[in-house]
């Protein structure tokens, strides 16, 4: 019998992702095993189909007296046991399909693309046209906490330090009308304090609080929406050069409702162009603050779980991104939305970890201008 590596089987090798670990996942089993550096050569020599024994003594040959031709054969029938290798010649038809959507999407440069689709190809979604869906959801969702404990809604690690209050949500928050912002009759401005804390407050504000039936504590209510009331994302505001507000990084906190000093980070001009080359180098205008879109993936992993996890946080960052970008061309303002800034940099500075908390988007900010609010219409009505 010839075996080979399982095409449903993706080798992780060390990284800041896995750490010092080499990670073998099965895509189709939803299966992820930590693997020896030994076991990780067996499963890439293995691509090659050939016999157990000819990859034994390929394996024993390659690693000298280090490890005997035995512990080379016990760790390959420990691979196969596992389903991490198998035989060459057995397929089925959840593998067949996958090897051709594979060829298919990788035509067009889609690989990442393949393995989130059959991640999340058959999730046990929940039809809401009738009533039993929404019975089915708040089971689910009973049955989650009974597993666990969900109590985290917006993260409070900040929230005694020094603070500058942001306001409440109220008719006067933004006085601009609707009919002013698409038709755009906006008056430019220039940025100061009180603009900045005023289209902040419109992007995060809370509105009320939704209690659940299921019995979870109440989930938050924004301006802006979030898919389930997960809200994942939170805000970063860096102030560069805004009159009336001490330059650094700020944290957006929900209570009480303020931006809150994150230690002594850099905001001089050399460390947010390296920081932010998006944002700080293609802002056509001067960036004079900039916010950072983080998201919390928990919160969302919770309720959608790993596999609808990726979209929903992606989602929602657009949600906030784009309640800021319209509340500060309602104010005025000039502001634009850039993504690919230095993610794992900035996720090291907040002293985020990347995968409890991850760098989604910036946003720039700056004086308004006449023609950037024209345009910055023009977009959204095109």
């Amino acid at each position: 019998m010839e075996i080979r590596l399982n095409p449903a089987v993706r080798i992780h090798p060390p990284s800041p992702v896995t750490g010092e670990r080499w990670l073998a996942e099965d895509i189709l089993a939803r299966t992820r095993f930590t693997v020896s550096p030994a076991a990780a050569a067996a499963l890439v020599a293995s691509v090659r189909p050939q016999g157990a024994d000819e990859l034994a003594g390929t394996l024993a040959a390659a690693a000298g007296d280090e490890r005997p031709l035995a512990d080379w054969q016990r760790l390959i029938a420990g691979l196969l046991g596992r389903g991490l290798l198998r035989d060459a010649a057995d397929t089925d038809e959840e593998l067949d399909w996958l090897v051709d959507v594979r060829r298919r999407w990788s035509r067009y440069g889609w690989h990442e693309s393949v393995e989130y689709h059959t991640l999340a190809f058959d999730y046990p979604c929940v039809d809401y046209a009738t009533g039993a869906g929404f019975l089915a959801d708040r089971d689910r969702m009973r049955q989650y906490r009974a597993d666990e404990p969900e109590t985290e809604r917006f993260k409070l690690d900040y929230a005694d330090h020094p603070a500058v209050d942001l306001p409440d949500i109220d008719d006067d928050l933004i006085p601009a009308t609707a009919r002013d912002y698409w038709a755009g009759e906006i008056k430019p401005v220039p940025i100061d304090l009180d603009g900045v804390r005023r289209v902040i407050a419109a992007a995060f504000g809370i509105t009320g609080w939704i209690v659940r039936r299921s019995g979870a504590p109440p989930a938050l209510r924004r301006s802006s929406p979030s898919g389930g009331g997960r809200h994942p994302s939170e805000g970063y505001l860096i102030a560069h050069d805004v009159p009336g507000l001490e330059p650094g990084w700020y944290h957006v906190t929900m209570q009480p409702f303020g931006l809150r000093r994150v230690g002594d980070l850099p905001v001089d001009d050399q460390s947010l162009s390296r920081l932010f080359p998006n944002a700080a180098g293609r802002f056509p205008v001067r960036a004079r603050a900039l916010l950072v879109v983080t998201s919390v993936f928990e919160r969302n992993m919770f309720r959608y779980r790993e596999p609808r996890t990726y979209r929903t946080v992606h989602m929602d960052a657009g949600h906030i991104a784009k309640s800021f970008l319209t509340a500060a061309g309602a104010a005025g303002l000039s502001s634009a939305i850039f993504y690919c800034d230095a993610g794992t940099e900035i996720e090291r500075l907040l002293g985020l970890d990347g995968l409890t908390e991850g760098y989604m988007l910036t946003v720039a900010l700056g004086d308004g201008h006449e023609e950037d609010l024209r345009q910055l219409v023009g977009r959204v009505t095109a």
